[in-house]
């Protein structure tokens, strides 16, 4: 099997990272994108080097020579082009959320168990090199049993970032487009799926969400705090979000941070960085035995996840095999997500759907 030619609906900011996976990639090639604003379209086929380019995602879809789709759109129009995409035989890479609601992301399923294709929804902090290198860590048994999670996220004034358009930020704060606070729903879903990623599922979720600074940050939902306990055994976890204005935030991107905490009964595992560098820090320690140790031997920059992400769906695609992140898993990082913004408006707390 040849390269795996690939197409873009949507050419937004965020499209930018996901071109980057296609430049040296030895199983896929990205051939064509479509954006619903023709200007947006042309400037980014041409930033891309691309030949081809659509204002109207069905003609994309109809062209044969594009094997899969990445979906780069708001999160109200998950659900349709999904499973538009699916029905037109073609490979399907979700950006994250999956979706607004449970009803969306089991039609999505049930959508790709009835394709011959493959379905998976991106999240790219699973593929971010420190992440993935702390969860070998933890397989090996550097820590012995996991025994609790403790995730900070926190935002401020970027220092190098990104300036994120007026426009992409608008739709994240409507409910019907972006379906909740950004913290929770949109960047949340980043850490509802690590904690997933290193823990299991949750079966249960407390949170208290301050939602009073939506519409004036891409982090709104917070001061937030949010505990849980995990399906498998007294397993435990808490995630506080926290915006600080004022904070300087070494970043190329985003102008937040995020570190993870994972306690085991031998010892504790850190990852001090992700979408920037507010600390300066090693991005993996391991404390066991009574000594510390840092880990630099990896990849930090957050681009790489992108690329990553980018090689393993068309490797997926030609080896026929399952990509990270399928639609149960993301479903119920969905539902986590859900749930955390359920208690924090209810004021009490939700056992998550399905568990």
């Amino acid at each position: 099997m040849g390269n795996i030619n690939v197409g873009f609906i949507g050419a937004g900011q965020i499209s930018e990272l996901h071109a980057r996976g296609y430049e040296n990639n030895p199983t896929g090639r990205l051939v064509a994108l479509v954006d619903a604003n023709p200007k947006v379209a042309e400037e980014r086929a041409n930033e891309y080097n691309l030949s081809r380019w659509y204002t109207d995602y069905h003609e994309l879809l109809a062209d044969p020579h594009i094997e899969a789709v990445e979906i780069l759109l708001p999160h109200h129009l998950h659900l349709e082009v999904t499973l538009e995409a699916l029905a037109a035989g073609k490979h399907v890479s979700l950006q994250k959320p999956m979706a607004l609601t449970l009803d969306e992301a089991d039609r999505m399923i049930a959508a790709a168990d009835r394709a011959t294709t493959l379905f998976r929804v991106f999240e790219n902090f699973r593929a971010y090199e420190p992440y993935r290198r702390a969860k070998a860590m933890m397989e090996a048994g550097e820590i012995g049993e996991p025994l609790s999670i403790r995730v900070k996220t926190i935002s401020g004034r970027g220092v190098g970032g990104w300036v994120q358009p007026e426009a992409a930020k608008a739709w994240r704060h409507e409910s019907k487009t972006g379906g909740g606070p950004p913290a929770i729903i949109d960047h949340g879903y980043h850490l509802t799926s690590i904690v997933l990623f290193f823990m299991g599922h949750v079966e249960r979720v407390h949170a208290m969400i301050d939602t009073r600074a939506a519409g004036t940050s891409a982090y709104s939902g917070n001061p937030a705090m949010i505990i849980w306990k995990h399906t498998a055994g007294e397993k435990y976890g808490s995630w506080e979000i926290t915006h600080a204005p004022d904070l300087m935030v070494r970043t190329h991107f985003y102008p937040g941070d995020e570190w993870v905490e994972v306690t085991g009964s031998r010892g504790i595992l850190w990852v001090m960085r992700c979408s920037g560098d507010l600390l300066g820090e090693a991005p993996v320690i391991l404390h066991r035995d009574g000594a510390t140790h840092r880990y630099y031997d990896m990849e930090t920059h957050w681009s790489d996840s992108f690329i990553r992400g980018a090689h393993e769906f068309t490797q997926s695609i030609q080896e026929r095999t399952q990509p990270d992140l399928d639609g149960p898993e993301a479903r119920h990082a969905l539902a986590f997500s859900l749930a955390a913004m359920q208690s924090g408006m209810e004021r009490r707390e939700v056992e998550i759907e399905g568990m």
